[in-house]
């Protein structure tokens, strides 16, 4: 999500997402911007055909999960865009799990049962707690990219990224690295067993465009 204001120019997501969730008007926002995600990606499919070969990742947040429509609104957004649940990547902070356990675990196994992917974002940077990731429904754990940047700062950093994966995979998550930005990182972390890497060496975030064309010559030999 990107607001450039008519007067003020840029706003940063920082600033205006949490006086959203503040308010309430997250919800909204949040409905809108999964229409938005789930529409992009049918049109990405259509102008490159790589059909049923690419996933959405769209954020929610904890006033999400405690709506009664949360459930409803995104079946009813995958049944009008024409998307299948199994591209769609619900991704979610510790904090969701922490401060509603009980209604994050009933949403998400719903979603998940219907075919849905769970990743938990930022991995590390919320409450840490590795004692209750077996308790819900995940399929992807995303480390943050701060364990990413400090990885060759000392060998603590690289044996906790170690420690990480080995968690995720024990438990049978997925585990996707974020903030890669060189090939050095991207090939330590392949050596100690990450499923997959996002950050600035594949790509910078770009718009739609752009992505259409980023993937029409997409080469996946080159990070292999």
């Amino acid at each position: 999500m990107r607001w450039h204001h008519p007067e003020r120019g840029f706003i940063s997501p920082g600033v205006f997402i949490p006086v959203a969730e503040e308010t309430g008007l997250i919800v909204s926002a949040s409905t809108w911007a999964l229409n938005e995600a789930c529409k992009a990606l049918k049109r990405i499919e259509h102008k490159t055909g790589w059909k049923d070969c690419l996933s959405m990742s769209v954020n929610f947040s904890s006033t999400d999960f405690a709506s009664q429509d949360f459930v409803d609104n995104v079946y009813n957004t995958l049944s009008v865009t024409d998307v299948s649940p199994h591209q769609l990547i619900l991704e979610i902070t510790e904090r969701i799990l922490m401060q509603q356990p009980d209604t994050a675990n009933k949403t998400l196994e719903t979603c998940r049962e219907a075919g849905m992917q769970i990743a938990i974002d930022d991995f590390g940077t919320g409450y840490s707690s590795l004692s209750y990731l077996h308790s819900f429904p995940i399929d992807i754990l995303k480390i943050d990219r701060s364990f990413v940047v400090d990885m060759f700062k000392n060998e603590k950093n690289i044996e906790l990224i170690r420690s990480i994966i080995g968690l995720g995979k024990n438990l049978k998550m997925k585990i996707v690295a974020e903030g890669v930005e060189n090939k050095e990182e991207v090939d330590t972390l392949k050596f100690l067993g990450c499923d997959k890497a996002q950050g600035y060496y594949f790509a910078k975030p770009l718009p739609e465009d752009e992505i259409v064309k980023l993937l029409q010559t997409w080469d996946n030999t080159k990070y292999k």
